[in-house]
């Protein structure tokens, strides 16, 4: 059973005030900036993980997604806010290994059904990542949205990556 879908792609950010303006001129709006920390859980299939944030709560969050390609792709997910955050982790941790800790600094823009993050994540450097909620829409459809994000951003589809974060710090 699915949860939620997205349609993801994430890409390093060369030049993040360029990205800001023409995120500007889209109409896209800026929501929020947070420090966030991911924990990952060693699972055998996809990725599970509880996110700190220290404004808002917890959650724990479990996704899965083709990691074989770097193209716009679809991610199924799910979300359950948790607290206290403490006992959740003590849980987890006594029947799964910890893999990673991902500390970033996050800005969330809203564009239509997109999510745009601007990502400053400790020990990789500046990452942009674009959710498009597929919805009551089809996949094929949520992709035209992400396709003209893609066009307006000038996004060069060859530097877009296949692998969470966490991947990207076990590879340095």
């Amino acid at each position: 059973m699915v949860g939620n879908q997205n349609i993801e792609i994430k890409a390093p950010l060369p030049n993040r005030d360029l990205t800001e303006t023409r995120l500007r001129e889209l109409g896209a709006q800026v929501c929020w900036t947070r420090t966030q920390v991911d924990t990952f859980y060693d699972v055998p299939h996809g990725w599970l993980k509880i996110r700190e944030t220290g404004e808002t709560g917890s959650e724990l969050i479990s996704y899965v997604r083709p990691t074989d390609s770097a193209s716009p792709r679809v991610s199924d997910y799910d979300v359950l806010p948790i607290e206290p955050t403490t006992t959740w982790k003590r849980l987890l941790e006594r029947v799964l290994p910890v893999t990673a800790q991902v500390e970033k600094e996050r800005t969330l823009w809203m564009y239509e059904n997109t999510r745009i993050h601007l990502d400053q994540v400790r020990k990789l450097g500046q990452f942009l990542e674009l959710e498009t909620l597929v919805g009551k829409r089809t996949p094929e459809e949520a992709r035209q949205e992400t396709d003209s994000i893609l066009r307006a951003l000038e996004l060069d589809s060859t530097t877009f990556l296949a692998v969470p974060y966490l991947e990207l710090l076990s590879q340095k």
